[in-house]
């Protein structure tokens, strides 16, 4: 079998989502620093380096494509990835655009990237793009440019 690769892109939604939070964040941080008022410390130097922080952890974690290999499936985010292994994978299938209840997690800045209310891990992009992955440890809610070929060639592949 050839190695498949998947992107996932990024919905309007989510684009406008990212760059208006990115925006107000740098609105802030300016507004912090240019302001003559005395917030110390914490608006100055710890605020903006928790909103860089915040930032970062949700773009390093966004899924920037699924790779099918033989041994399994990649799952490439922006910094880093998660293997599942073949021998894990026991279902794939396509979703419906869903507003995905999370947990904990980003609503729309570089993706839904987070944990759901059923305990799935979410690396979704594009709402009306989705599928499931449940293995034996998890679930993983993703998607991707065509999610309706993608699940296919996985049941293929994997003989799910």
């Amino acid at each position: 079998m050839n190695m498949n690769v998947y992107q996932s892109k990024s919905s309007a939604f989510v684009k406008i989502a990212t760059l208006s939070v990115v925006a107000l964040l740098i609105l802030v941080m300016i507004g912090l620093i240019a302001i003559d008022t005395d917030f110390g410390i914490f608006g100055r130097v710890i605020l903006p380096m928790l909103f860089v922080g915040i930032m970062t952890y949700f773009y390093s974690n966004s899924l920037d494509e699924i790779i099918l290999e033989e041994d399994g499936i990649v799952l490439k985010k922006n910094i880093g990835q998660i293997k599942i292994p073949k021998s894990d994978i026991l279902e794939v299938h396509e979703l419906a655009y869903s507003n995905l209840t999370l947990t904990y997690g980003s609503k729309g800045v570089f993706g839904f990237i987070g944990n759901t209310m059923d305990d799935s891990v979410s690396l979704v992009k594009d709402r009306k793009q989705m599928l499931r992955i449940t293995t034996k440890e998890k679930k993983y809610i993703l998607s991707s440019e065509n999610s309706v070929e993608l699940v296919k060639k996985m049941k293929t592949f994997y003989n799910i």
